[in-house]
């Protein structure tokens, strides 16, 4: 288990929960959960993001979109890893989401399996710098 804090954000709070599940085998710290993309956007712009070692997005969302939340993360924390989830994962997406700086992706409907590999792989590339 991996002792560090992430932010998981998604309209969905099925896969919200799915995650929180997901994450509480592979990390000991705190889930921080928005299904409220606007909030998630203000928190990724706090002070509160000092704490935080990755986050987890969905792209598509209501009010703001997971590459307006990478943006801001981004401005906020550089070097902190992001994980995009989408449903959706077009070219335009994918070059556009490399370019603001996503580490990875995730496509929905996921594997559980898929889903720890990354977040493990992600997670002790951090603590290994």
């Amino acid at each position: 288990m991996y002792d560090c804090n992430v932010v998981v954000i998604d309209d969905d709070f099925i896969i919200l929960e799915l995650l929180r599940i997901v994450l509480e085998d592979v990390i000991a710290g705190e889930i921080v959960s928005f299904s409220d993309s606007t909030a998630a956007l203000d928190y990724v712009k706090s002070s509160e993001m000092n704490k935080i070692s990755l986050v987890i997005c969905d792209w598509l969302m209501p009010h703001v979109s997971g590459l307006d939340i990478l943006a801001a993360l981004r401005q906020n924390k550089p070097d902190c890893p992001f994980l995009m989830l989408t449903g959706n994962a077009t070219k335009k997406l994918v070059v556009e989401s490399m370019r603001l700086g996503a580490s990875d992706f995730v496509l929905k409907p996921f594997h559980t399996a898929d889903l720890t590999t990354k977040v493990e792989r992600l997670i002790h590339d951090i603590n290994i710098d």
